[in-house]
């Protein structure tokens, strides 16, 4: 999927299809690394959305690094949209 795509996802609660046949359910978000100069993309599991959304709510910056797992966003295949 292209980056553009992939924008139209992010905070989104999805099914998730990867290059390598694996699908899971969860969330992508997008954070901005300020020493690195670049954007980073975490996919949080479905089982922890939740306990992210919370964490966010109250000001816990570091959430989507003890809660998801950086991923390449080009090793996204596909995805659909749960509501």
């Amino acid at each position: 999927m292209s980056t553009h795509e992939i924008q139209n996802l992010i905070c989104h609660k999805g099914q998730f299809t990867f290059i390598d046949g694996n699908q899971d359910e969860g969330m992508i978000i997008c954070r901005y690394n300020i020493p690195e100069a670049q954007i980073e993309y975490y996919f949080i599991p479905s089982m922890n959305v939740i306990a992210y959304q919370a964490a966010r709510s109250h000001a816990e910056h570091n959430a989507h690094m003890k809660l998801g797992n950086k991923i390449d966003i080009g090793k996204i295949s596909h995805a659909k949209l749960i509501n």
